[in-house]
């Protein structure tokens, strides 16, 4: 008989890899640790105890590009590209990433926002070849960029036959306003559009998933009413990218309430209210991390429940010590492997500065469920304990 495989075991023995190959690799990895007074045999023996908590993680903000942390976080030497966050702020992360490990993130974003029995999808965000466009201007150090959000784009369109963008550039009319502006012409799906595939969809039966920033997608279905159309569970609803807050990037729009958003939904498609714990969901994952976490409403605490991936584990932490707690809220920290063992960025263990509260734990601190995602108030250059700038000049 052949021996049956553990996934406990197996992640770790993937971990331990990683953490290994992370030590040897990045200086600011190992400095992080010697700051702890953490050497790679304790770093080991965590592993071993399944007290993965231990493992230092780096802030996510570290790999800012304007922290100059680049060739220290990252191994530039293997064929691969960047991974840059889509945001428009102005100071992006950059992650570099193995064509191995590309594709698996990928394969992922598919597997999250391509939901089984359905083909055909909307999209509430730019198109992919947008995306492509603002991937190619992100190049830096001679290599290739790619925004994290395409990924998702992507996944769509590998798995949907049928899917349609909200804003796209109008060809013919962006010919002239580059002459003469130096910047396209965009189309954007009307609401009488977007009400004619809906009622079409409606009439025919289909199975219809509406999904990307929900930023994008309020507009429309501020201009909905109650009971306008009658999918009930033949609709899926998919978020990612947060923006409840009222912003994301560059786009802005008012603070959005998920208890309402989430009513609003119901009421407009005609979906009975408990489809919404399987049919809207919320994906919750960043440029810094390959681990990917979906999430679906939960009307008992009015908000997405999430729960952690195979691949993953989970902590909630102090923001001050960094030690995982067992209830409340606290930042989110992330022990995500690559597979084939070799990181070509040291982001193995890793802090994000958004809060978290916690709903399920084990005896070990490793959270089962999570919810009530926020940013992190002080997230910028105070309050913390992790400062990228400090650990790396310390």
């Amino acid at each position: 008989m052949h021996a049956t495989s553990n996934p406990e075991n197996d992640f770790k023995e993937s971990l331990r890899e990683c953490v290994c190959r992370q030590w040897e690799t990045f200086p600011y990895y190992k400095k992080l640790c010697e700051k702890k007074g953490l050497h790679l045999e304790d770093l080991k023996k965590a592993i071993d105890n399944e007290e993965y908590y231990i493992l230092p993680g780096v802030a996510s903000m570290a790999f800012k590009k304007s922290r100059g942390l680049t060739d220290e976080l990252n191994d530039l030497s293997g064929m691969g590209i960047f991974q840059v966050s889509s945001s428009t702020s102005g100071d992006p992360s950059y992650v570099y990433t193995h064509a191995d490990e590309f594709e698996t993130i990928r394969s992922n974003y598919q597997e999250c926002f391509g939901i089984k029995g359905v083909s055909k999808a909307i999209a509430f965000s730019p198109t992919v070849r947008i995306l492509e466009n603002l991937s190619k201007k992100a190049a830096w150090m001679g290599k290739q960029s790619y925004a994290r959000m395409q990924f998702a784009l992507e996944g769509g369109q590998r798995h949907y036959s049928e899917l349609e963008f909200s804003l796209d550039i109008h060809t013919m009319k962006s010919v002239v306003s580059m002459v003469f502006q130096n910047k396209p012409t965009f189309n954007r799906l009307t609401q009488e559009d977007l009400i004619e595939s809906l009622a079409r969809s409606e009439m025919k039966k289909e199975l219809l998933v509406l999904g990307g920033v929900v930023l994008l997608f309020t507009p429309y279905l501020r201009q909905m009413k109650a009971g306008q159309f009658n999918f009930n569970d033949r609709i899926h609803i998919v978020f990612s990218g947060g923006g409840y807050s009222g912003r994301k990037g560059s786009i802005r729009g008012d603070k959005i309430s998920k208890a309402d958003l989430a009513r609003n939904i119901s009421a407009v498609f005609g979906m009975d209210e408990r489809y919404l714990a399987t049919n809207f969901k919320d994906i919750y994952g960043f440029t810094e991390s390959p681990a990917i976490h979906e999430g679906y409403w939960n009307r008992d605490v009015e908000d997405f429940m999430f729960t952690p991936t195979p691949e993953s584990r989970v902590y909630i932490v102090d923001p001050e010590t960094e030690k995982p707690l067992r209830q409340g809220k606290g930042l989110f920290k992330v022990i995500a492997p690559c597979r084939n063992g070799k990181p070509s960025a040291a982001n193995i263990s890793l802090v994000q500065y958004d809060m978290a509260r916690i709903f399920g734990v084990k005896p070990n601190y490793q959270v089962t469920r999570f919810s009530h995602i926020s940013r992190f108030q002080t997230a910028g250059e105070e309050g913390c304990a992790l400062k990228a700038d400090a650990i790396a000049n310390g």
